[in-house]
């Protein structure tokens, strides 16, 4: 397999393919002292096509902007291919390419992390017995927070300012709708502590189109209490807006914490149904990486091994909840259903 993009989440997915016995190489544009690492600039088309060729499943851990590009490739070459998504009109051009992709003997999924990921295939999980309201909550949190926005950096800036700046894709009685990022804050209580959560953009993804019959779906996402308000003041002072976005991210990447031990929660629940994680730094990896990264090693597995249809689909149709939920648990993942 081929691991585009060595950051923070790439690192960890190489390490857990490697770890699972399958032969994979890593690039990124800088070099980095990792195991069958090579420099590779991924915005040169003809490097990527040179070194997707050949592989079983390409998996992309960069941010959302190249997927795309990268699943067109991909049916040219012919090879298997995933990615983290995030963003949901992305998503959905990718899984336009399923008739291109199936003819070209491939697969494509998008979505494969954290949430959305994980959350879509516990999400769907509900929805089979019966449920027809489902609410998501995910944060990844440091385990000591520093203010002001007690928040640390776990993954990139540049897909975290998407969440916060892109509506939120939700259903409401039955209906499918927009609603603002960082509105509908509400509290909620996890383990006897307090935290906030508010809607953010790419959660729910393909969800409201799959749980056909869903009445209520929502995605939010968890912080400690006060960070979505100093968030939106940013947002309402412009400096999320396209001409200041670029220099935001930059500041904010120097300003966040990074490297903190953190944990990471999930809490999806119905009228009369729950699933809740709760996962933590292992000494290796961090919680961020854990959650994101080995569930998508697990479904490149799946799909090297050819148990996932030929086509592009997203990970709540594609995938078989109860194997996955086994590989996790290997992995000290371990969803509660009650």
């Amino acid at each position: 397999m081929l691991v585009i993009g060595a950051g923070k989440i790439g690192v960890a997915i190489q390490h857990d393919l490697i770890k699972n016995g399958i032969e994979a190489r890593i690039c990124d544009v800088f070099e980095k002292e990792l195991p069958n690492f090579f420099v590779m600039d991924a915005r040169d088309t003809n490097a990527l096509i040179k070194e997707m060729k050949g592989e079983d499943v390409v998996i992309s851990a960069l941010p959302y902007d190249f997927n795309y590009k990268i699943a067109k490739i991909a049916i040219k070459t012919k090879t298997n291919f995933i990615d983290l998504g995030g963003n949901s009109r992305i998503v959905e051009k990718e899984l336009a390419l399923h008739e291109e992709a199936r003819e070209a003997g491939i697969t494509i999924i998008p979505d494969c992390g954290l949430a959305p990921g994980m959350s879509n295939v516990v999400a769907h999980h509900l929805w089979e017995q019966g449920t027809r309201e489902i609410h998501i909550r995910v944060g990844g949190l440091p385990a000591n927070p520093k203010p002001p926005l007690n928040y640390a950096l776990v993954f990139s800036i540049h897909g975290l300012i998407n969440e916060y700046v892109e509506d939120a894709i939700i259903v409401r009685n039955g209906e499918i709708t927009r609603v603002e990022s960082l509105t509908g804050l509400e509290e909620i209580e996890i383990e006897g502590r307090k935290f906030e959560a508010f809607y953010t953009h790419g959660g729910t993804s393909t969800l409201p189109k799959t749980l056909h019959g869903v009445k209520e779906l929502d995605y939010k996402t968890i912080r400690y209490k006060g960070h979505c308000e100093k968030i939106l003041l940013l947002k309402q002072l412009g400096f999320f807006d396209d001409d200041a976005r670029k220099f935001s991210e930059k500041i904010l990447e120097k300003a966040l914490p990074k490297n903190e031990r953190d944990f990471v929660i999930a809490k999806i629940y119905s009228e009369n149904m729950e699933a809740f994680l709760i996962d933590y730094h292992d000494g290796i990896f961090s919680a961020m990486q854990r959650t994101t990264a080995f569930p998508t090693s697990i479904i490149a597995k799946m799909v090297e091994d050819g148990k996932i249809e030929k086509g592009a689909y997203p990970p709540e149709i594609a995938i078989n909840f109860d194997e996955f939920i086994n590989e996790l648990r290997k992995r000290n993942i371990k969803w509660k259903l009650k």
